[in-house]
């Protein structure tokens, strides 16, 4: 993951507004999963300000969340806003040493920016219990036409790696030694501002090529 993310959160109101912005995306991961989060161990990789992992707390009631993110400012915020939730956030551009013997784990536009996808996806196996999947939301591929766009015009400004083909992900998660499988995001209505100029296009974005990619990590 680059440290480069900082560019992203720069400020408290950018992360504030960010968050919002995410709100219904979550909502959708939530109506997508195939596995109950009462009581579970759950990771959350890149967090940002743990919005995510708030909401599972009081929506989900998991056991604990802990989430990691490379940008200082976002996991400042994260840690103030947590309250008295059994979250745990860490400045890491990984798994931080010791995490471990997780139920779930997550992501949310994450696995673009990581410029090696194979040390990400061991590091997130080696963190699930036996049993456990790793749910990653990833809208920015090379299948996916506004943001291939967006990606050529914004990869030397913001450090990023190559665009990903989708086969290429999960090949990458499949020699970690992850189960995969891949599923459309259960989007329900969009918010019709802060996305794109051209909504109808943000449209075919959300419902054909924002993707959620289920890696399980198996029993034995």
């Amino acid at each position: 993951m680059t440290t480069e993310s900082d560019l992203y959160w720069q400020t408290g109101a950018e992360d504030a507004a960010m968050q919002g912005e995410h709100a219904f995306v979550w909502r959708a991961m939530l109506d997508t999963i195939d596995a109950d989060l009462s009581a579970r161990r759950v990771l959350d990789a890149g967090c940002n300000q743990g919005g995510f992992l708030r909401l599972l707390c009081d929506a989900g009631a998991i056991a604990a969340g802990y989430g990691y993110d490379p940008a200082p400012g976002a996991i400042a915020d994260a840690r103030r806003l947590a309250g008295e939730r059994p979250l745990v956030f860490d400045v890491a551009e990984t798994v931080p040493a010791g995490w471990e013997r997780f139920d779930v784990a997550f992501s949310h536009e994450v696995l673009y920016l990581i410029d090696d996808l194979a040390a990400h996806a061991a590091a997130i196996h080696e963190a699930l219990a036996p049993g456990g999947v790793y749910y990653a939301v990833m809208g920015v591929h090379a299948a996916a036409p506004t943001m291939a766009d967006w990606h050529r015009r914004n990869a030397e400004r913001l450090h990023l790696p190559a665009l990903y083909a989708l086969d290429d992900v999960i090949g990458s998660f499949a020699a970690a030694g992850f189960e995969p499988a891949v599923a459309r995001l259960q989007v329900g209505f969009i918010p019709a501002s802060g996305h794109t100029t051209s909504f109808p296009a943000s449209l075919e974005y959300f419902y054909d090529h924002k993707l959620m990619l289920r890696f399980a990590k198996p029993a034995s």
